[in-house]
C-alpha cells in the first residue's frame, strides 16, 4: 500500500538532485500549491507490496494532485526489489512520468543510477530500499528539454569517420536516405536532421546540390550544415525548429519533392501535430520517407522487461503500422516498408565491438545487418528499426 514519507531522511538525495525539502509534498498534504513551479512529490510503497498494477490508480492520482509540471516524483519502494520489478513500477508510472534515476538506499550508503551510469554518494539515509526519481513525461519531452538535451550531446552524436561504429552509423543513415526510387529530386527536406546524414545521403543519390534541414538544437543544425557542405552540397539552408511546428516550408515557400524524417517521431510530445506538420511539408506528387525505432521488436520488449531505466524515446516510440495509419489518414498513399537493424543480440555484440575491440568488426556487422534486412525485412519483430515510404497524390 501507499504511505506518506517525510523528506528529512532523504536530505542527501535531495541535495544530490538539487531539490529543496520545503518544496516536497507527500501523501495527505493539501494540494494547495499544486500549480507552483518546482513542487515535488514523495511517496512510499510498503515492503510487502510487489504488485505495481494494484497501486497504479492511486499512485497516478497522487501524481496528478501533488506534482507540478516541472517537479520531480520520488517513489520510495521499501526493502529489496529485483530489477524486473523496478521495470514494472516504471511501466505503472508511464506515460504520466518518465524515470530518470534510481537511488539504491541502505544503512551503509547510497548508490545512484542514471542513464549515464552508476556512482556512489557519500553518507547514508538510514532507509533500505529503492528510490525511483522521475519527471512528468510532458516535461521530459518539452521543446526546452529536447533542445537542451540535443545541444549538450551534439558533438557526441555527430560521429566522425574513423571512429568506432562509424560504418554502422553511416549505413543506417544511408539505408533511410536511399529508401526512395533512384530518381532526381530537386527540393529535399531533412525533417529533424540531427547531424544531417540522412538528408545528405538522399541529396547525393538524387544528384542535387541543395538541401534544407532543421532540428530543435542549434548545435545539431550547425553540424548538419557543416557536414552537408563538406560532402559537396553547395546550397544548404538550416533552421531551428520542431516537427510539431516545422520552420520549413515557411509561409510563402513551396512544399518539397522529397521529405525525410529519421529517428524523430519518438521524441515528439504531440505525435498528431507532428504528423500534421510532416504531411504539410510534402508537395502533391512528392515523396515522404520516415523511419524510427520499433517498440514492438524482440529486443525492445526484452529491454522493457528487464531494465528499469530506459530512454524516453524507447517508451514513446511508435510501430510502423501505427505510423502508416496516421499518415494514410492524412491522405498519403503507402508505397513500401522495411525493417532494419537486426534485434537482440546484434546491438549488444556491436556495442562490445565498439567499446572493447575499437570497431574492428564494424564492416562485418554492417554486412550482417544489410543481409538480414534484405532477406527478412518484413519480419518487424526481429528488427529494432523500421522505415516507410509514402507519396502524396498529385
Amino acid at each position: 500500500m501507499l504511505r506518506a514519507l517525510k523528506p528529512q531522511p532523504l536530505t542527501l538525495v535531495l541535495q544530490d538532485l538539487g531539490l529543496k525539502s520545503e518544496r516536497v509534498r507527500t501523501l495527505g498534504d493539501e494540494p494547495a500549491l499544486v500549480h507552483a513551479d518546482g513542487q515535488h512529490a514523495l511517496i512510499a510503497v510498503s515492503q510487502d507490496q510487489h504488485a505495481p498494477e494494484r497501486e497504479r490508480d492511486p499512485l497516478l492520482a497522487f501524481v496528478e494532485q501533488q506534482l507540478s509540471a516541472n517537479g520531480a516524483l520520488l517513489l520510495f519502494l521499501e526493502g529489496a526489489r529485483a530489477e524486473a520489478e523496478l521495470a514494472q513500477w516504471r511501466e505503472a508510472l508511464w506515460p504520466a512520468v518518465h524515470l530518470g534515476a534510481i537511488y539504491e538506499l541502505s544503512t551503509r550508503g547510497i548508490m545512484r543510477r542514471t542513464h549515464s551510469g552508476t556512482s556512489a554518494l557519500r553518507g547514508a539515509t538510514g532507509l533500505s530500499g529503492s528510490l525511483l526519481v522521475g519527471r512528468r513525461t510532458a516535461h521530459v519531452l518539452s521543446p526546452e528539454a529536447t533542445r537542451e538535451k540535443f545541444d549538450s550531446n551534439a558533438a557526441g552524436w555527430n560521429l566522425q569517420p574513423g571512429r568506432p561504429g562509424w560504418a554502422h552509423y553511416r549505413w543506417m543513415r544511408r539505408f533511410v536516405g536511399h529508401f526512395t526510387p533512384a530518381q532526381r529530386y530537386e527540393r529535399i527536406l531533412d525533417f529533424g536532421c540531427g547531424a544531417g546524414w540522412v538528408g545528405i545521403e538522399a541529396a547525393l543519390r538524387a544528384g542535387t546540390s541543395a538541401l534544407d534541414c532543421f532540428d530543435p538544437s542549434p548545435e545539431m543544425v550547425k553540424h548538419a550544415e557543416e557536414n552537408a557542405r563538406a560532402s559537396g552540397l553547395s546550397v544548404v539552408r538550416g533552421r531551428v525548429g520542431y516537427g510539431e511546428a516545422p520552420p520549413f516550408p515557411a509561409p510563402g515557400e513551396a512544399p518539397y519533392d522529397l521529405v525525410l524524417c529519421s529517428g524523430v517521431l519518438s521524441f515528439s510530445p504531440d505525435p498528431r501535430a507532428f504528423f500534421d506538420g510532416l504531411c504539410r511539408a510534402v508537395k502533391p506528387g512528392g515523396t515522404l520517407v520516415i523511419g524510427d525505432i520499433q517498440r514492438a521488436s524482440r529486443g525492445m520488449r526484452e529491454r522493457r522487461a528487464r531494465k528499469a531505466l530506459l530512454p524516453v524515446r524507447e517508451l514513446n516510440a511508435w510501430t510502423h503500422t501505427q505510423a502508416r495509419q496516421e499518415l494514410e489518414a492524412r491522405g498519403l498513399c503507402f508505397e513500401q516498408a522495411c525493417a532494419y537493424q537486426y534485434s537482440r543480440p546484434l546491438p549488444q555484440l556491436m556495442h562490445f565491438n565498439e567499446t572493447r575491440l575499437g570497431g574492428a568488426l564494424d564492416g562485418v556487422f554492417v554486412r550482417v545487418n544489410a543481409l538480414a534486412s534484405k532477406i527478412c525485412g518484413q519480419s518487424y519483430e526481429s528488427f529494432d528499426s523500421w522505415v516507410l515510404r509514402l507519396r502524396r497524390p498529385s
